[in-house]
Order: C-alpha cells, then sequence, then structure tokens
C-alpha cells in the first residue's frame, strides 16, 4: 500500500493551506445552512471525501458546487458578511478577475498559480472554488465551447487593415453571453433536460444528473461533515470513471507553486 501522507505531512505548506480552506468551507457551511442554501462538495473535493475521507494528499484545491438560484443567493449574502478573515472575489470586486464564477479567498494568505495566472488579481489568497450550474447537456455545452473558441481564433487575426477585429470580437462576445447562452438556457429548462452543466461560457462539458445530487446527505470530510450528492458513486464514476483507483505519479496535479501563510 502507497504511503500517501508524504504529500501534506502535518507542518508542511500544502497541509497547512488545505486546513485553512478547510476552515473556509467551515464558515460557508455555517453560511449557507443559515440561509437554507443547497450547496454540495464537488469533483476533486468530493472525490477526496470518498476516497481519502478528506482532501486528496496533494491536492489544493477545493469546490464546491450550487444551483444558478442558490449561487445568486449566497453573492447577494457573502457581499453583505462581516468577515475580515475572507473576501468574496467577482468581476466586480476584482476588476482584473474575469471567470464567471465566484472565489471566496482568505486575507491571511497569499498564492501564486502556475504559469502565473491570477498575478493581476486584487485578492491572492487561498481559495475555494464556487460553482453554479444551469440545465443542459454535453451537446449544448460543446456547441457553446465552439462558439467561443472561434471568437479565440479571431483574436489570432494579424491582417486587419481596417482595424476592425476588436470591435467584432467585442460584439460577438457580447450576443454570445447576452443572448444566445440566455436563449440556450431557457431551451434546456423548457425541454425538460434532467441533467446540470457548469455554465456556458466555461469550456466545461462534464454533466451532473439531478436524481445523483439530491436529496443532498451530510458527508464526512477531514473529521467534519458537509454536504454532499446523494448519489457519490454515480456522481464520481461520471466524472473520473474507475474513481477509486489512485492516479499515476505524473498525473497528481498541483496548481500552486508558492504560498504565502500569514
Amino acid at each position: 500500500m502507497e504511503d500517501l501522507s508524504a504529500y501534506n505531512p502535518e507542518g508542511s505548506d500544502l497541509r497547512n493551506m488545505q486546513l485553512r480552506m478547510l476552515e473556509m468551507l467551515e464558515y460557508l457551511d455555517a453560511v449557507c445552512r443559515r440561509h437554507d442554501i443547497k450547496y454540495w462538495m464537488g469533483a476533486g473535493t468530493l472525490l477526496g471525501a470518498v476516497r481519502h475521507q478528506g482532501f486528496i494528499p496533494w491536492d489544493d484545491d477545493l469546490d464546491i458546487e450550487m444551483t444558478r438560484t442558490d449561487y445568486k443567493k449566497l453573492i447577494r449574502i457573502l457581499r453583505k458578511e462581516k468577515t475580515e478573515r475572507f473576501v468574496l472575489q467577482t468581476p466586480l470586486t476584482d476588476w482584473n478577475y474575469v471567470f464567471p464564477l465566484a472565489k471566496l479567498r482568505d486575507t491571511r494568505s497569499r498564492i501564486t498559480e502556475l504559469r502565473n495566472s491570477g498575478k493581476n488579481y486584487r485578492y491572492k489568497g487561498i481559495y475555494i472554488d464556487i460553482f453554479y450550474l444551469d440545465r443542459g447537456n454535453t451537446f449544448l455545452a460543446r456547441v457553446t465551447v465552439n462558439m467561443q473558441k472561434f471568437i479565440w481564433v479571431l483574436s489570432l487575426v494579424k491582417n486587419d487593415p481596417l482595424g476592425l477585429l476588436p470591435v467584432v470580437r467585442f460584439a460577438l462576445r457580447l450576443v454570445l453571453h447576452d443572448i444566445i447562452f440566455p436563449f440556450l438556457r431557457l431551451c434546456a429548462r423548457l425541454s425538460g433536460i434532467r441533467t446540470l452543466i457548469l455554465p456556458f461560457g466555461t469550456g466545461f462539458t462534464a454533466t451532473r444528473d439531478l436524481k445523483d445530487i439530491f436529496p443532498l446527505q451530510r458527508l464526512s470530510f477531514e473529521g467534519k461533515y458537509f454536504n454532499a450528492p446523494a448519489d457519490t458513486d454515480a456522481y464520481l464514476k461520471k466524472l473520473y470513471g474507475d474513481y477509486m483507483k489512485l492516479p499515476d505519479r505524473d498525473k497528481r496535479e498541483i496548481h500552486t507553486i508558492q504560498k504565502e501563510m500569514l
């Protein structure tokens, strides 16, 4: 049996980072329970809860998921919460942050991510990703990914004698996010689609089944209990296949290269 404790021994930077994220999750859990917001541990965080009863030993991020309705409610509440320990990061609170999904950032730490992404962010602390999901399916998600790729290809065009490409790209992005994506979300709702996907435009195409998620259960994670999908086996198999099998050593990814705890 492989000893995985070498990845995050007590007192190591990674373990301290994980424990800080655990504090943040406890805070979010309390807020969500107080305001009847239905979140659940998602993706690698849920995998860690099931396979390791806590963090995947080499993991340095934490994900929660919820529906769009609960996400909007949580964002409104977090904007009003009075805490010096954590801060909400969205495009409205950090102009250099353009990702459509929010993060809860720790104010007592500082991290540098791989490829130095986020170097211009206002907030750079340890974070929890807050994902929301819409009704949709893999086909619709792939359609929107291809639309995004088309706009990206336009950004690579060098020959623009009239100087119109920036205007065209802006107009296409506006049409995509303000007209096409809302229309596709409406179609998904009206068609009775029973699967959830991450928002159009994020590039993610994996689906979650409503029947696998609700009703939520409480599941142990690092000795504490948090919300989890009803059928964790079905959820994880759809995302990872044989999820109890450890990945090869060269596939055990980390996202940060430097951590500073304050």
